[in-house]
């Protein structure tokens, strides 16, 4: 039973940390070499793309136009991303301006001869066999592809995050210190002194039929001539 605990605990731990994975901003410093729109099919892994809410268009077969940014990172690998609004629905981004974006982010392709290193902030996942994309939140322009400007974002939502678990885990504290240990301690001395009233009745009970088998066994010597004792 302390194993199956143990477990559950892993596994709530490991839901928790690829939800934040997924839902925090990352940073990464890349090179912009295309950007275009795409119909593109979703089927099971529409959760992993933004609302029908965000101003999304599809056109009558389900195919929805989604922004695309090509990137190229310093060590020559590719980075696709998407540029869809997020709307009011979960990560709270609050991202309405995937136009201007795209525009900037048009105006910042280059070449691998004269590159221009820029820093993309987003949040998501790129699962090529899903057919999932990181959506791009901003772009700032950076002097080169070392350049990697700390993520204070998500810094700063961790923290608040870790204290807001600290005040949980005192309020939690105080709680059962407060209620549910002595609800806990009145309940083990109410228990005690059930037992004990039990363990009593049990030997009155005892010593009473004791004293009942005595008297039985005094009156039926007197039928069989033997004097009481």
């Amino acid at each position: 039973m302390r194993y199956a605990g143990w477990v559950l605990k892993g596994l709530f731990a490991l839901l928790v940390f690829l939800f934040l994975d997924y839902s925090l901003p990352s940073r990464e410093t890349v090179r912009i070499t295309n950007t275009y729109n795409k119909l593109t099919d979703l089927g099971a892994n529409s959760i992993f793309y933004a609302g029908a809410d965000t101003g999304t268009v599809e056109n009558q077969q389900g195919l929805r136009d989604i922004r695309y940014i090509d990137t190229i990172k310093a060590n020559g690998r590719p980075r696709v991303y998407r540029n869809e609004d997020t709307g009011w629905i979960w990560p709270p981004y609050f991202k309405y301006d995937s136009s201007n974006l795209q525009a900037r982010a048009t105006d910042l392709k280059s070449t691998a001869e004269a590159p221009k290193w820029v820093s993309v902030t987003a949040y998501g996942w790129r699962v090529g066999w899903l057919t999932i994309f990181p959506n791009a939140i901003s772009l700032k322009p950076v002097a080169g592809p070392d350049v990697r400007p700390l993520n204070w974002a998500a810094l700063v939502i961790l923290g608040v995050l870790g204290l807001l678990l600290v005040l949980l885990w005192r309020i939690w504290a105080q709680f059962r210190e407060r209620t549910i240990d002595p609800a806990v301690r009145r309940a083990d001395e109410t228990w005690d002194r059930l037992d004990a009233r039990a363990d009593a009745a049990r030997d009155r009970l005892s010593s009473e039929a004791g004293e009942a088998r005595g008297r039985i066994r005094g009156w039926l010597d007197t039928w069989r001539g033997k004097p009481r004792r």
